[in-house]
């Protein structure tokens, strides 16, 4: 699989096919665009997709048939017309017609910006409903509770981290070169500016509660697997503590977006330093 886009001009190449895309099959979700995507040679997850369509306003299949009709209505090809019309169609019975605003992915998306922007203590239900543009009640349709509605949004965020470390390690095989990768692909994840991805980083210790940090986990343990496997791969000195090293990197990697300031050093700068650190101190206990 392609690496993660690592520079400005590759992040908005990136950015503007999944826009061309977005004109030419309206009627595509997001993992399916991803999917695309990929093949295309371009590293983006079903969430980056949504985030791109919210900073468009095109997160709704509604949405983006709107923007096609009103772009170049009389010049759309017969595959442009076929997924309006199923578009169209879907509307005319669904959920989504009658409440643009709420499906599940786009109130997870809304509620991190509330989260983000209010604090999760002061965010009701009723805030995330009016900024969605929808009923308290249309809320309860796909989440139990606020509590469920920020676990999923937390999940949501650590499986889009797992996506894109899986995918840009894929192909290599040099366990340091993997493992820079992977620090690379986090870094950038956390200083991305992406409400979910701010959100899932600051919201692990945010509850007392062991059922609620029990469910937090269970995504963040599955993201921790890659990192044991990377560390296992490694060829350290004997009396080194995978388990102990593992937990020291990651707070490393997890502290770049409280103290990272754009212009200065790229995440693969960064990443680079953090291995080269690594590999030269090990190497002297040998």
């Amino acid at each position: 699989m392609p690496r993660t886009a690592s520079t400005p001009r590759s992040r908005l190449a990136t950015e503007r096919a999944v826009l061309r895309h977005a004109h030419e099959h309206p009627e595509w979700g997001q993992a399916r665009v991803a999917e695309a995507m990929r093949r295309r040679g371009l590293a983006v997850s079903p969430a980056g997709v949504r985030w791109i369509w919210q900073r468009h306003h095109l997160e709704t299949a509604a949405k983006r048939a709107a923007a096609l009709k009103k772009a170049d209505p009389a010049r759309l090809s017969t595959a442009q017309q076929a997924a309006l019309a199923r578009i169209g169609t879907r509307r005319g019975s669904g959920f989504e017609q009658a409440n643009p605003g709420g499906g599940r992915e786009h109130l997870l998306g809304v509620a991190v910006r509330e989260f983000a922007r209010r604090g999760f203590a002061r965010t009701s239900i009723r805030d995330i409903a009016r900024a969605a543009g929808i009923q308290p009640a249309s809320v309860y349709h796909h989440f139990a509770s606020k509590d469920d509605l920020f676990a999923s949004a937390h999940a949501a965020g650590m499986r889009e981290m797992t996506h894109l470390v899986e995918a840009a390690i894929a192909r290599l095989h040099d366990p340091w070169e993997r493992l820079e990768m992977a620090f690379i692909v986090h870094i950038r994840h956390h200083i991305s500016g992406n409400d979910l991805t701010i959100w899932t980083g600051a919201s692990l210790f945010l509850f007392d509660s062991p059922g609620m940090q029990r469910q937090l986990r269970a995504e963040r343990d599955r993201f921790e697997a890659i990192y044991r496997r990377l560390i296992a791969d490694l060829p350290l000195p004997a009396g080194i503590d995978r388990s102990l090293l593992r937990l020291q990197l990651l707070g490393a990697l997890n502290w770049t977006r409280t103290w990272y300031r754009p212009g200065k050093r790229s995440a693969a700068d960064i990443a680079a330093h953090l291995v080269k650190v690594l590999r030269e101190s090990l190497g002297r206990q040998r």
